[in-house]
């Protein structure tokens, strides 16, 4: 290992150790230098920000992990977007990071302050800049887009089976196929209810209403679809421990089991030490591990070194996730043998993987 990667593995494990007590006094000191803070986060302004900065810590501890400063910086211009649409101050975003900076500063070690100090300059960069705005990725105008926004309309309004009868009809004359009506129409409806809540245009129990639709449909879609015939290859498909979201790890485990896989699907938050006998067992030739966000990537680590160690060396590593595009290289330096950006691409992986 490098000094460099060294010096960032041993400030990243004294920021996850010490996140509550660094956040803690970074809120304070931001409360004491900007008072009318106080009354504008009131009643509560100071364990808002001690939870908030808490959060920022953690991801900050991640990305030093793995040197990726872009991946503390897009956290951070995510949490902009969301003081944005909840009508709060940006500048006190950038206020909270400079208080979290001249902490950092004084309380690190001075090896392990350079990478923590660096990526926090450049998260106050980004909340200063000019953001784009959050537009929708659904295009009206293109049919697998109108699907989606039928579904996803029928679905928030509490209408489950006519939300999922829009998709099925469209299977059944023939106008959409299994992978498309997954991969073209329900995740990037799933993606598309993410970036509604991220708005604050939805609540949660609205986006739990529509995954929870979604995962339904999922489900009769598969057991309706016509399946190949067995290829003789077994795929074990999970999201990593603390990693709640599922949907995208379970349709491409729905996707595998069409093309003719046996196909074990573990579910979310699937805690490291069960799946290197879970792998033996089965006899796994490719396992796929899902990953949102960046503050759970030491567990997809962790996973991996596990999965080598104990017993399952023949089984190929493929790992995906939202927390994987913001460092799109980081497999190679978590032990996986492959990444995949999105669906399609896990399942080209795998077969390539165990075709090799």
């Amino acid at each position: 290992m490098s000094e460099t990667n060294q010096d960032g593995a041993f400030a990243a494990e004294i920021l996850e150790r010490g996140a509550a007590g660094f956040a803690a006094a970074a809120a304070l000191r931001l409360l004491n230098e900007q008072p009318e803070m106080e009354e504008r986060y009131s009643p509560s302004a100071l364990e808002s920000w001690k939870s908030h900065l808490t959060q920022r810590v953690y991801e900050l501890s991640a990305a030093v992990a793995v040197s990726s400063s872009v991946m503390f910086v897009n956290r951070v211009i995510w949490s902009r977007r969301i003081f944005e649409t909840r009508d709060y101050n940006r500048e006190d975003l950038g206020a909270s990071l400079s208080a979290l900076e001249a902490v950092l500063e004084e309380k690190l070690p001075a090896n392990a302050r350079a990478l923590p100090l660096q990526f926090v300059g450049d998260a106050r960069t980004a909340v200063a800049a000019q953001l784009e705005a959050d537009v929708s990725l659904l295009d009206p105008g293109q049919a697998h887009g109108r699907l989606a926004l039928q579904f996803i309309k029928c679905a928030i309004e509490g209408n489950a089976l006519p939300a999922m009868q829009v998709v099925l009809d469209a299977l059944e004359a023939k106008s959409l196929t299994v992978e498309d009506a997954l991969l073209r129409v329900l995740l990037p409806a799933q993606a598309e209810i993410g970036r509604l809540w991220h708005m604050d245009e939805i609540t949660v129990a609205e986006e739990h209403l529509v995954t929870t639709t979604t995962r339904r449909l999922m489900a009769v879609i598969a057991s309706r679809a016509e399946r190949r015939r067995d290829n003789g290859k077994t795929a074990v498909a999970c999201s990593v421990a603390g990693n709640i979201h599922e949907v995208g790890i379970q349709a491409i485990a729905y996707l595998l089991e069409l093309e003719g896989w046996r196909t074990i699907y573990l579910g979310a938050n699937v805690p490291p030490d069960d799946l290197p006998a879970t792998l033996k067992f089965f006899d796994a030739n490719v396992v796929l591990l899902s990953c949102a966000l960046s503050v759970h990537l030491k567990n997809v680590r962790k996973t991996i070194a596990l999965i080598r160690d104990k017993g399952a060396k023949d089984t190929k590593i493929l790992v995906g996730g939202l927390a994987f595009l913001e460092a799109p290289e980081l497999w190679k330096q978590l032990g996986a043998d492959g990444y995949a950006p999105d669906a399609k691409g896990a399942l080209d992986l795998a077969r390539s993987l165990v075709e090799s």
